[in-house]
């Protein structure tokens, strides 16, 4: 599937919004959507990476965005790489990585994200990308919902 890694546009905004409904399931105590408003303001104060179809039919909802990355820098002069999401017809091709990648490409000093600890696959990702466990976090948003927090250095 080809694929270009670009910055979004402030024209993209809803497309990553519906891409973001799409990616993540509603299920309650899980996940809060962000909302158009948040990725129309990312769209101007963050890195937000897309990852746009070259040649393929459009997408549903999302149209030609196969995916999307958002970090931003955090009060200690780091990045916070809060979001990674993926069209559902599209999982499994690279494309998250792809868009780790070019973030990481991107990065001058640290890179930081959380994951569950119980999900090995993006845990073994992350760590092949260069991250490191720096800190395991009990009760990270609910006191059964823990999380690693992952580092990534530039060289």
């Amino acid at each position: 599937m080809p694929i270009r890694i670009e910055s979004a546009q402030a024209t993209d905004y809803l497309k990553v919004a519906a891409l973001d409904r799409l990616a993540w399931p509603i299920v309650p105590d899980v996940f809060i959507p962000d909302g158009e408003h948040i990725w129309r303001v990312w769209s101007d104060t963050a890195t937000l990476l897309v990852a746009r179809r070259t040649d393929e039919p459009p997408l549903p909802e999302s149209y030609d965005i196969a995916g999307a990355l958002v970090q931003f820098p955090t009060k200690r002069g780091e990045l916070f790489l809060h979001k990674i999401i993926v069209h559902p017809n599209c999982r499994g091709t690279g494309i998250g990585t792809e868009l780790m990648k070019a973030a990481l490409a991107q990065a001058e000093v640290p890179v930081l994200l959380t994951v569950d600890p119980s999900n090995a696959p993006a845990v073994k990702l992350y760590q092949s990308l260069g991250f490191t466990i720096r800190e395991h976090i009990r009760g990270f948003y609910r006191p059964h919902e823990d999380r690693y927090l992952m580092s990534y250095r530039p060289t």
